[in-house]
């Protein structure tokens, strides 16, 4: 349970084998290139160029894309809970690469290309009708073709709407212009429309009213009455929609292909990918230079596969790694409990390579924690049953499945919790034993709560002391660690002895402790600043003044009692509300088993959300504050992340 061993490796192979040799290393897939640059200043090496490889790579990947988008687009969709049970398909890298090379993919992409294009002027075409019957509809009473108002010489028509706000004054100022005829055909929004018939004589006035009224004239081309128009158009819309019929069934009997697309989609990106590595090498004529890391575990294989690809003319020299110098990337490995854990580190940030990965050290407490602010052993019961059904009969990727076992795992504590409070959907089982009842014994639950949080910070503090032994730092330990032991649990006594929960004598002991504390502390501080002893004095005050962030984070695990409270109320008062409707007939049993079931469910939620979020808290802030920094990346797999199937899910679950 740690993280992985690193090599680092330097290769030279002919540049002929390249291809070849990363093709094997793709199957191989734990390598990671660097940029080679141990020779910056050699004139005679150069870069790979891969930019017309890359261009066309991402074309293709374009048009994958376009096709699965338009495909699925038509097709018939699956009810959701089939979809979640099938989930992607499963391949190996061997099954893809075969899959996708018998593939004809530019034959079967023109196909569809061409029905989609097709399709897109069809739709275009039937858009546009439509849009010029909105602009018709309005003045469809008028009995006149657009062409045939165009036609007198001596007079101007025009068609066009007018604000309804506008109107009355409009109406006036045309009425004041003489050889004006005008007429309402329609309306549009807000917008009444007129005909407007002048003599070309006072075609001043007609247009000065038209600016002041914001007349806007309708400016169309057609040789037809509207309502002759909008028929045909509506007919032709009829024929158009017809068509697109054909095509979309066209469409949907490539559906049979869109996997095709999808294993191809991913197989490019793994060339894609391929391709990306080369502009980390450097080659001359004829020889290829590449670096990388690889894990040590592997190292075997990693060699059998380059002497396999290359015909054994290479050279490779491996060397162990420098945390201090090298970034080197980070692959986390633990057991089957812990692994479900690692999102959570990962979330926050990896390890450095230096760092000890804390996944192990947190892990139960996590569950712990979720367990007891989620506390109910029906709750944990659905949970672990959603859970343990969609991992036996859902085909999930590798990371959705890691999050359905994290979920499944924790659901246990939150049963088991349930069952030391005795919850059973918010209700007590007479009879049933429990250990605690939070509603009579929340002061004990909160001690329990803040116990079990200086547990965990010293468990923490644990930690940090292991690494500086381990880094053989013995004066940090002492000062860094040693001193919050020896002041925490002089404090500890000390109020235990106050509140006369030990006998006096601890209590003493635990003021001594305290001060003996507080002592290395000031001196820990003060060894750590490089000013003058004033400043010294200063660094260790605030050394000893850190205490207070310690009581925060005590405090802080009150929520595993108020969330625990908080949950149970809530649940508490659902099965109230349906008691009291229950003995209303058939209607009120009906809405009885409505309250329960959407309201319980909805509590999960709730209560899961409130113990999921509020269990990382504690861990980011109160545990890994106390030795854990982070900042590690993650090692990248040759591979393309996968998109549409499951690709070697087995290497991951």
């Amino acid at each position: 349970m740690a993280i992985v061993k690193m090599k680092k490796f330097n290769l030279m192979i002919l540049d002929s084998h390249k291809e070849r040799l990363l093709r094997g290393l793709q199957v191989f897939r734990d390598v990671q290139f660097e940029e080679y640059n141990d020779f910056k200043d050699d004139t005679n090496l150069s870069d790979i160029d891969i930019v017309g490889e890359q261009k066309t790579m991402e074309d293709i990947m374009s048009k994958c894309n376009y096709v699965i988008d338009l495909v699925s687009k038509y097709s018939p969709t699956l009810p959701t809970l089939k979809q979640f049970i099938l989930g992607l398909p499963n391949y190996t890298y061997g099954e893809m690469k075969n899959k996708a090379e018998d593939f004809n993919f530019a034959k079967v992409y023109n196909d569809v290309k061409n029905v989609g294009d097709e399709l897109y002027s069809v739709e275009a075409q039937i858009s546009k009708k439509r849009e010029k019957i909105r602009d018709l509809r309005p003045i469809i009473n008028l009995d006149i073709s657009f062409e045939d108002l165009k036609k007198p010489k001596k007079f101007t028509a025009i068609i066009g709407g007018v604000n309804f706000k506008l109107k009355e004054d409009f109406l006036r100022e045309l009425l004041e212009v003489s050889d004006v005829y005008f007429e309402e055909v329609g309306e549009a929004s807000e917008e009444a429309i007129y005909l407007v018939i002048y003599d070309n004589r006072v075609e001043d006035k007609v247009a000065e009213v038209i600016r002041y009224s914001n007349f806007n004239v309708m400016n169309m081309e057609n040789n037809k009455p509207p309502a002759t128009e909008i028929a045909e158009l509506e007919e032709d819309i009829k024929r158009l929609e017809e068509k697109k019929e054909e095509l979309i069934k066209t469409i949907v009997g490539f559906n049979e292909q869109l996997e095709d697309f999808k294993v191809y989609y991913e197989y490019v990106g793994n060339l894609y990918v391929k391709a990306l590595a080369k502009e980390k090498f450097k080659k001359t004529s004829k020889v290829c230079f590449i670096k990388g890391f690889t894990p040590e575990k592997n190292l075997e294989k990693f060699e059998e596969v380059i002497s396999s690809k290359t015909g054994g003319i290479y050279s490779l020299e491996l060397s162990d790694v420098d945390p201090l110098v090298d970034d080197v990337p980070i692959i986390l490995e633990n057991n089957w409990f812990v692994r479900t854990f690692e999102g959570i580190t990962e979330t926050y940030a990896l390890p450095r390579y230096n760092e000890v990965d804390p996944t192990p050290y947190y892990a139960l407490f996590y569950a712990f924690f979720f367990g007891m602010m989620s506390a109910d052993f029906g709750y944990g019961a659905i949970l672990f049953i959603l859970t343990t059904l969609a991992l036996k009969f859902a085909n999930m990727t590798p990371a959705f499945r890691k999050n359905v076992k994290f979920f499944q795992l924790i659901s246990i504590s939150t049963a088991i919790w349930g069952f030391l409070y005795g919850s059973y959907f918010g209700h007590s089982i007479p009879g049933m034993w429990r250990l605690l009842d939070l509603s009579t014994q929340f002061m004990t639950v909160l001690v329990v709560s803040i116990a079990i949080g200086g547990i965990n910070l010293f468990y923490a503090l644990g930690i940090k002391g292991y690494m500086l032994i381990r880094d053989k730092k013995y004066v940090d330990v002492i000062f860094d660690v040693g001193a919050w032991y020896v002041a925490l649990i002089g404090i500890i006594l000390l109020l235990l002895g106050v509140a006369k929960v030990v006998s006096p004598e601890i209590g003493t002991i635990g003021k001594y402790l305290m001060i003996v504390g507080f002592v290395m502390l000031f001196i820990g501080g003060a060894r750590s600043s490089e000013g003058s002893v004033p400043a010294k004095c200063v660094s260790g005050l605030y050394n000893i003044y850190g205490i207070s962030g310690y009581v925060g984070d005590f405090v802080s695990y009150s929520r595993l009692m108020a969330l625990g409270m908080s949950g149970g109320y809530i649940a508490f008062a659902i099965n109230m509300i349906a008691g009291m409707v229950i003995g209303k007939g058939i209607i009120g049993v009906i809405a009885a088993i409505i309250i329960l079931v959407f309201f319980h469910a909805f509590n999960l939620f709730l209560a899961c959300l409130g113990a999921y979020v509020h269990a990382l808290r504690l861990t980011y802030v109160e545990f890994f504050q106390k030795f854990y920094e982070g900042g590690g990346k993650a090692f990248e797999f040759y591979r393309n992340k996968p998109k549409y199937i499951n690709l070697d899910r087995h290497l991951e679950d």
